[in-house]
């Protein structure tokens, strides 16, 4: 066993892929992470968002309006918080809001979409009925017309009939359509109100026991409110003040008079307006609260259960809670990250704490997230800890106290962050080190000089940085070498066979530079073989059985389509040198790759994640350095990095992606024939870059820590507790 294969028990680089798995524990049919949000993918493009016990069961369901699939997508509730697979429900096209109600008075809860139609008229616009059967699943829909371009409904009874009618917006009018009892509805009344009518919700603002429609106007800046008159009819529209591009509506009690206030979220200015009602129909003027840069939705709760009315806000990339002071003011907001452009948010009691607990629809990473609360505001998530803006990680025992140390190569800065651990999950505060170069792209761990003391490797932007360590947790001043034409990203091997690393560099110029080491810290000048088109990442391992280390790289191809990527593979002589490459079809848009045995063949095995494509691919290994055809494995938006681990004890390797698009990880579990299970997805933080995996608290589970902008995540495994 070569010096480098010694310390990769050790040190697990990056992407280099320790293959170290730990024995079976426990059988496990399932994977969790403590603290950890939970993320469920639905259809595409999901925009709304509703919550409601859809099969009797006592549990909070979920049910989601995907705008560019034109369905809906259930979601059953599991006892603990978690949610089975989706079904998923056709309606009309381009679905733009959801509501739940009872529409045939059967005592089921049913559905209702309004589907905005397709560009770039609209005339297709259509409410669709979708009557529940009472075990989660739905009638076929029934659709009616809309008109031109609906854009948001809500549910309420408008005549006093005690049958549910619906009030959709569409351009400058509000129609009612007033129910039969039976699940259909009569032709639409139209109410001129505004000009770019985007949002309505139903109160009782003038307490007359009437409903009342509130409108948010975008064009116009403005709120509006219909008084109704009992009949299905309403008076004109009343402005009550301005907002900033107003997109969404909530309704409260926030100052606990017993008068409905109005919470509007202005998608335009960066805050949430409250307007306190007066209770004859009128509001006081607004007060404002930052609430993030585009605040798209916003909801009403008691998140700290102060008896105290809360709202939390769909942000751009964030979900943010205002914490009410039953004045009618909020304190300042606090963040907690959600998947890619979080949209539309709905609240519920997910595992049944008698906590307040959030659901998300994110539209860019077509997918829901789930967070639960704590019970002060607070909402569960990973644990984090700063770093610069890091991109790639990798981990090792700096300082020589038994317990695993992570380093990040911040790629838009000069340097490395440090973060010493301290063997219960935490990670102490980072230390920066300079790599005398811009760019650091990737970071790798070796010991390069044959003292017995982890070093650190870098691929910059243009040369290699090695920063030696003195076995306290800091290294020496930079050292560079130089390498191909950019240089993106650096694993450890012995190439020649001498017992002293070298490294492996994958540049985005179309090869891989090999630089062998002189065992004291210095490195041979490169030599370069000949790769796929774009590099992204390089694995080392013995791909045909001959006890010499081979190159497997990671091709993300040409932009924009990244139809010629690929996967390298380059066979070694055992003197430092390559065959030609072997180039092998993955998906779209290889962005990295991992090496394991995942069908306990004794054959090394490939895996890529494609950015491009949603999926990881599995290329089996023949044991001669061929592979069979990729077999493709759905993770989510924009898997960037994968990693091997065993993260339910059964002995079976298991996958890790980073998720950059849904920023999230995504767990696939290993079957052991080198097929996985649907993946489960856990929130991670914005940007998700690279993933190790080791058992960072000594519990014997292995953990997730993740390479965030600006952040390391870590995920404590919660799988056997």
């Amino acid at each position: 066993m070569t010096t480098t294969n010694r310390k990769a028990a050790l040190v697990c680089a990056a992407l280099a892929m320790c293959n170290v798995l730990i024995g079976a524990v426990a059988q496990a049919q399932d994977v969790s992470f403590l603290d950890a949000r939970r993320d469920f993918h639905v259809g595409r493009t999901p925009v709304s968002i509703v919550t409601a016990d859809f099969n009797g069961d006592g549990l909070q369901d979920l049910a989601v309006a995907n705008s560019a699939s034109n369905d809906v997508s259930v979601l059953l509730g599991i006892e603990d918080g978690r949610f089975q697979e989706p079904q998923d429900f056709g309606v009309g096209n381009g679905p733009a809001s959801i509501a739940v109600g009872d529409f045939n008075g059967d005592g089921v809860q049913d559905l209702a979409v309004v589907n905005a139609g397709t560009g770039p008229g609209y005339y297709d616009g259509s409410v669709s009925v979708l009557l529940g059967i009472g075990d989660g699943s739905f009638q076929v829909a029934r659709n009616f017309d809309a008109g031109t371009h609906p854009t948001s409904f809500a549910v309420g009874d408008f005549n006093g009939d005690g049958v549910q009618d619906l009030a959709v917006t569409s351009f400058a009018t509000v129609s009612v359509f007033l129910g039969n009892g039976d699940g259909s509805f009569q032709a639409a009344r139209s109410f001129a109100a505004g000009s770019s009518l985007v949002f309505v919700t139903v109160g009782d603002f003038n307490r007359d026991g009437v409903g009342d429609l509130a409108v948010a106007d975008s064009s116009r800046y403005n709120v509006l409110v219909l008084l109704g008159n009992g009949d299905g009819s309403f008076q004109d529209a009343q402005i009550v003040g301005p907002g900033i591009e107003p997109a969404f509506i909530a309704l409260g009690d926030f100052n606990g008079d017993g008068v409905q206030d109005l919470a509007v979220a202005n998608r335009g200015f960066f805050h949430v307006s409250i307007f306190l009602g007066n209770g004859d129909g009128s509001f006081q003027a607004a007060r404002t609260f930052a609430a993030g840069r585009f605040p798209a939705s916003v909801i009403v709760g008691d998140f700290n259960g102060d008896g105290v009315q809360d709202l939390a806000v769909a942000d751009s990339s964030q979900v943010l809670v205002l914490l009410g002071n039953g004045d009618g003011s909020f304190q300042e907001a606090r963040n907690t990250v959600a998947g890619n452009r979080p949209h539309s948010i709905a609240v519920g009691d997910f595992n049944r704490d008698g906590v307040q607990d959030l659901a998300v629809a994110n539209i860019f990473s077509d997918s829901v997230s789930v967070l639960l609360g704590n019970g002060d505001g607070s909402f569960q998530g990973v644990r984090t800890f700063r770093t610069g803006s890091g991109a790639s990680l990798a981990m090792g025992d700096f300082n020589n106290d038994g317990m695993q140390d992570l380093v990040v190569a911040n790629q838009f800065s000069r340097d490395v962050s440090v973060l010493l651990g301290n063997g219960d999950g935490s990670l102490q505060e980072a230390r920066s080190f300079e790599t005398g170069s811009l760019y650091p792209r990737s970071v790798a761990v070796g010991d390069f000089n044959g003292d017995g003391l982890l070093d650190l490797a870098t691929a910059n932007s243009s040369n290699v940085s090695v920063l030696l360590g003195n076995g306290d947790g800091s290294f020496q001043q930079p050292r560079t070498f130089g390498t191909g034409g950019s240089p993106v990203f650096i694993a450890v091997g012995d190439f020649n066979g001498d017992g002293v690393p070298d490294l492996a560099v994958a540049n985005s110029f179309n090869d891989v530079s090999v630089l062998l080491g002189n065992g004291d810290g210095s490195f041979q000048l490169p030599r370069s073989f000949r790769a796929g088109s774009h590099p992204s990442s390089v694995v080392v391992g013995d791909l045909n059985g001959d006890g010499v280390q081979d190159l497997a790289l990671s091709n993300s191809g040409t932009d924009p389509l990244y139809v010629d990527g690929s996967v390298s593979v380059l066979l070694g002589n055992g003197d430092g040198t390559f065959q030609a490459a072997r180039n092998l079809t993955a998906g779209n848009r290889p962005s990295s790759i991992a090496m394991a045995d995942l069908n306990r063949d004794g054959l090394q095995d490939l895996i890529v994640s494609n950015a491009a494509s949603r999926n990881v691919s599995v290329l089996l290994g023949n044991g001669d350095g061929t592979f069979q055809a990729a077999m493709n494995f759905e993770a989510v938006f924009g898997p960037f990095f994968v990693a091997v681990g065993d993260f339910n004890g059964d002995g079976v390797p298991d996958l890790a992606t980073t998720n950059d698009g849904a920023n999230n990880a995504s767990v696939l579990l290993g079957n052991g024939d080198g097929t996985f299970q649907a993946a489960g997805h856990f929130g991670t933080g914005l940007n998700s870059w690279s993933v190790v995996v080791w058992d960072f608290n000594g519990d014997g589970l292995q953990d997730l820590a993740v390479a965030n902008s600006g952040e390391v995540a870590v995920l404590i495994n919660n799988t056997l507790r």
